[in-house]
């Protein structure tokens, strides 16, 4: 009962934020807006790394591969909140926004039953599992549009008055499998529907002591289609360092070994094309004079066309010490140079993004033994940073008439908080759930030259709650 509770609350969320603005960033304008990160909490804090980062109860969105892993039922779900602030040469603006960030609820479909010696007592096993066939479904934002824009700016016809806003969103509803094709090798698919609306007011007025004229643009896009992502993970796990102590005379009197993991991965997004739907109104009014009538310049209904996403690749690593250290690294490039559509009224470079995540997880693994019946030791908070660097691919035009690359960089801080549970004999432990705290510090553009700058100081708090949903139950 109290797991449908928390999925109900978690649809009442999902529904509430599915239309709403998750930016306030001036850069969201551009394009198909401003893209989210398609990451939960536990990514964040790592810089955004996701390729190599394999565990039996957290899933990379972004590489379907990862969700091989799991072993019980997962439910993952996050709020996220911003404070920003965007800032020029001559003025600055706070903000803050907060909501529903992502929701996703993985389980196995197909298992394999294990038996493995108990590592206290090798004379007893015990009974585990290992995925054959996973699958996820969940819903997050895939890009946000909310932007606003106003000048007046007098002249000698007049004065002058432009506005400009932006606002709406896309949402991805998704469905993930991931295949183990050997214990160390898996495959994954994400398969997205993408879903939402653009929807801009523009207003060209000019001003005098006569009459006042004004031109009201008014559009709304509607969007829709489907993405694919592909993944892959190879997980090797069987490396081990040996190292050798010796005494005075060269005898070797301790043999220390350090057991180290690696795990590779990488996903191929393709090049789609979204259904468009326009609806466009241009009016001719006049505020002073009403004996002026309304002219309708435009009236487009129904226009229906093709708008292209970009294709996007990524590749990462990872390396885990002695199951105590990580440390990760991600390559991701989007060609956004190759979009061609009338949608996109701006020119785009390539984008390209490198990741770097950093953590000391002295339980990281989902289960370990202790020494006695009963007796268990604390679970340690995990610690992790990361820091990533972003060549957003926006290109804009500074008050020289320079062209200018738009940059982004952020750094991260977080923490995980376990909770434990017994296992069937006492002896062993597994981590049911965890508490994901992320803290981020982005800055985008530079606010000199007529440009725009934006600080981003972003907190999501993310929970993951595993547990055995389908098992067969056994009365006497």
């Amino acid at each position: 009962m109290k797991k449908i509770l928390i999925i109900n609350i978690c649809l009442l969320f999902i529904t509430n934020s599915l239309f709403s603005q998750n930016t306030l960033s001036p850069y969201s304008a551009r394009g198909l807006g401003e893209s989210e990160p398609f990451m939960n909490a536990y990514n964040r804090s790592l810089g955004g790394v996701m390729n190599g980062i394999r565990s039996k109860r957290s899933i990379s969105y972004d590489n379907a591969a990862s969700l091989g892993s799991i072993q019980n039922v997962i439910l993952d779900f996050g709020f996220r909140g911003d404070y920003g602030k965007i800032y020029n040469e001559t003025a600055q603006k706070t903000s803050f926004s907060g909501n529903f960030n992502y929701f996703l609820l993985g389980f196995p479909v197909l298992r394999k039953q294990e038996l493995k010696k108990d590592s206290i007592n090798q004379t007893k096993l015990y009974k585990t599992y290992r995925s054959i066939w996973t699958s996820a479904i969940g819903i997050n934002p895939y890009t946000n549009f909310n932007s606003d824009y106003f000048r007046v700016k007098d002249t000698s016809y007049g004065t002058v008055v432009n506005t400009y806003s932006v606002k709406g969103g896309l949402s991805r509803a998704f469905w993930m499998n991931a295949v183990n094709i050997t214990p160390n090798l898996s495959l994954g698919l994400t398969s997205s529907y993408i879903f939402g609306q653009k929807v801009s007011y523009k207003s060209y007025g000019l001003r005098d002591s006569l009459v006042s004229r004004i031109i009201f643009d008014d559009q709304s896009t509607q969007l829709r289609g489907f993405v694919f992502n592909l993944g892959f993970q190879y997980d090797r796990n069987k490396d081990t360092i040996v190292r050798h102590v010796k005494d005075s005379s060269g005898k070797i009197v301790e043999t220390k070994r350090t057991p180290i993991r690696f795990v590779i991965g990488g996903t191929l997004e393709n090049e789609s094309q979204l259904n468009s739907t326009l609806y466009r109104t241009i009016l001719s009014s006049s505020l002073l004079d009403s004996r002026l009538p309304t002219d309708t310049i435009l009236n487009k209904q129904d226009e229906r066309s093709k708008i292209p996403t970009p294709l996007t690749y990524s590749a990462g690593f990872s390396v885990t010490v002695k199951n105590k250290w990580l440390i990760a690294f991600d390559y991701r490039t989007s060609l956004l140079s190759q979009l061609n559509n009338s949608f996109y009224t701006e020119k785009f470079n390539n984008s390209q993004q490198y990741s770097f995540g950093f953590a000391y997880r002295p339980d990281v693994d989902v289960e370990y033994m202790v020494k006695s019946f009963g007796k268990q030791r604390k679970a340690n908070l995990e610690y992790r940073m990361g820091y990533r660097f972003m060549n957003t691919g926006l290109n804009l035009i500074d008050n020289t008439g320079r062209l200018t690359n738009i940059n982004e960089y952020g750094i991260s801080f977080g923490i995980g908080i376990p909770k434990l549970k017994e296992y069937w004999d006492g002896k062993k432990v597994i981590m049911k759930s965890m508490i994901n705290i992320s803290a981020e510090y982005i800055k985008r553009g530079q606010g000199t030259k007529g440009l725009i700058a934006e600080d981003l100081y972003r907190l999501t708090i993310g929970f993951n709650l595993s547990d055995n949903w389908f098992n067969r139950r056994k009365f006497n």
